[in-house]
């Protein structure tokens, strides 16, 4: 089969298409063909050797959809045909983070294309666990997004920041492929969301999208801004895709708010001022993989149109390296997609 691997760390086009072998499932996994799969931010991390157990030599991938073409044995909750969307990391189903629902923690882990192999391939072979259904009908592009950018914020929203009708939600990164889902899922949740973004150009299509307000700060100083447009009150959430923003997110936050970090762009350590956390009763919350459970509200929400998938651009596999470049260049809005094979 084909494969996207990348063969050195660097820019994009340490992203070669090789010939490997086709995996065979074992007991208890599924075979899937990849009919889309997402390129995240964690892959462009990987490519470039910033995350931590990155190796070369492998496929990187794990926002994945695709047709179940084979099961292995022992395998009753899948058949042939299937359409399922791949789950982030392995997971064993037998630890006390399992067991309470929380498979995004597992000590097992198996991080995509660090320990398993990922999803910019023709086929992928996984536990059969790992294999979520898709409701009928959905798009394979739009399934594909349903695990990262979707379930992932729809956790740090509804699950760990409880954001209820009438708060007021702070999204930076705002036009990244996590940004500009967390924007319609405030929506939904009925909520109000400021937008923040460092592009002028994106602004109005951030509005377009179901921003209540977009405030745009190419040097990422926009906390004077947020205060004022919450009449000197703070937001009640704030989502930092981020990281390196996190101590601006902090002057923007109401008393008893709440913070949930998803992003760690630069790597790098920032300052937060103890006072300001005690003063404020501000909580300060990290977050990552979505779990089973919000990947599947993820897909509903998908299915009944209360998100709209946010595709700027969609390259073949073979493609993965022009992808990359625009994922790199900041020149898309949302996520860029990978379908097929020329």
């Amino acid at each position: 089969m084909k494969a996207v691997i990348l063969s050195a760390f660097g820019g994009p086009d340490t992203l070669q298409v090789q010939e490997v072998d086709t995996p065979r499932p074992g007991p208890g996994d599924v075979l899937v063909r990849v009919r889309a799969a997402g390129i995240c931010h964690h892959d462009i991390l990987h490519r470039a050797g910033k995350l931590p157990g990155a190796k070369t030599g492998v496929v990187l991938g794990h926002e994945t959809a695709g047709e179940v073409i084979e099961v292995g044995a022992d395998v009753i909750t899948h058949k042939v045909g299937d359409a399922v969307v791949i789950y982030q990391r392995q997971f064993c189903g037998m630890c006390r983070n399992c067991l309470r629902g929380r498979q995004d923690m597992c000590r097992a882990l198996g991080l995509p294309a660090v320990d398993t192999v990922g999803g910019y391939a023709e086929y992928v072979s996984v536990p059969a666990s790992m294999a979520i259904s898709v409701p009928a009908g959905l798009p394979w592009q739009a399934a594909a997004l349903a695990c990262c950018p979707i379930g992932t914020s729809l956790r740090a929203l509804r699950t760990l920041a409880n954001v209820s009708p009438g708060d007021s939600v702070l999204i930076t990164g705002a036009s990244g492929g996590l940004g500009i889902h967390q924007i319609q899922i405030v929506k939904a949740l009925g909520a109000r969301s400021i937008a923040v973004t460092s592009s002028p150009a994106k602004a109005e299509h951030l509005k377009a999208l179901g921003a209540d307000e977009v405030v745009v700060a190419p040097d990422l100083k926009f906390g004077a801004e947020v205060w004022r447009l919450t009449g000197k009150q703070g937001v009640d959430v704030a989502i930092d895709n981020l990281g390196m923003t996190l101590p601006e997110v902090l002057r923007t936050m109401a008393q008893g708010g709440i913070v949930v970090v998803l992003g760690n762009l630069d790597g790098k350590p920032v300052d937060v001022s103890p006072g300001l956390l005690i003063g404020r009763r501000i909580r300060i919350a990290g977050s990552g993989s979505a779990t089973l459970e919000d990947i599947r509200h993820a897909l509903a929400m998908l299915a009944n149109g209360q998100i709209k998938p946010i595709i700027s651009a969609t390259v073949s596999f073979d493609e993965a390296s022009h992808g990359h470049a625009l994922v790199d260049a900041k020149a898309v809005e949302g996520r860029v997609v990978m379908e097929g094979w020329s």
